[in-house]
């Protein structure tokens, strides 16, 4: 499904002021009347502010360690059971065609 068939699906890069200036009209309007957007639309915004004021730290050597040694030892299997079935389908399809595994 793409944003010309759910507008919806454009919030997020029209929040990041990512859309060309046609689909960003187009968004414009569509959000003039849809108070599900206008809701994400403001939600996104308000993360978007938060993330700008983030700065980078580097964590103490331990902490970084720490998280790394719990990454390798988490498997990641059993993430595809969580995923709803057409989206898995979906992902499937996409690593087969770009040459990836399942």
């Amino acid at each position: 499904m793409t944003a010309a068939e759910n507008p919806c699906l454009a919030v997020g890069a029209y929040v990041l002021h990512a859309l060309p200036p046609a689909e960003e009209a187009a968004f414009e309007e569509h959000l003039a009347g849809c108070d599900g957007c206008t809701w994400e639309a403001a939600a996104l915004e308000a993360t978007v502010a938060c993330l700008a004021e983030a700065e980078a730290v580097t964590p103490p050597a331990a902490l970084r360690r720490q998280v790394l040694d719990r990454i390798a030892a988490t498997g990641q299997e059993h993430l595809g059971d969580e995923v709803p079935a057409p989206e898995r389908a979906a992902l499937k399809q996409t690593a087969a065609s770009s040459g990836g595994a399942d």
